[in-house]
């Protein structure tokens, strides 16, 4: 959801995502909230739009359920996972989707003036935001993991 959002709607009027970042990059002098909406366009959403996504889809999907997956792929959570515990890497996930939710929030509130202007916006940054908090849901629910024995 959050990639039609990002991709494929448009945000303001007829303009898509790719239309605004191009109209920003034309802009010879940004500052302030226009440096960061700058960063956001260019790359800092596809960024987060990534961080929250693939983390959550990977772990609900259970990529990290056997005993061989967790010690190829279990990182930090090694020990955790081993031991059956699944609550460090699913507050990890989620922490790390949350705070892509949280960037993509405050990037639209500082595009439409501290929130003044979101009744401007299209679908596009809409879906985007619920799709991203989706992504946050999946990740806080976790994959059904069986008991260990």
């Amino acid at each position: 959801m959050a990639i039609v959002g990002l991709f494929a709607l448009t945000w303001v009027g007829d303009a898509n995502f790719a239309d605004l970042n191009d109209a920003l990059n034309s802009s010879p002098d940004l500052k302030g909230d226009e440096q960061w909406l700058k960063l956001y366009l260019r790359q800092g959403a596809i960024i987060a739009l990534a961080l929250s996504a693939v983390p959550p889809v990977l772990w609900t999907l259970g990529s990290l359920r056997d005993r061989k997956s967790i010690k190829r792929r279990g990182g930090l959570m090694k020990k955790s996972l081993s031991a059956g515990n699944t609550t460090p890497t699913r507050n990890l996930i989620t922490g790390i989707a949350g705070a892509a939710l949280l960037y993509h929030v405050v990037s639209l509130l500082l595009f439409t003036d501290g929130g003044k202007h979101l009744d401007q916006l299209g679908a596009g940054p809409w879906l985007l935001v619920v799709g991203t908090a989706l992504s946050v849901v999946g990740a806080a629910i976790g994959p059904r993991v069986p008991g260990r024995r």
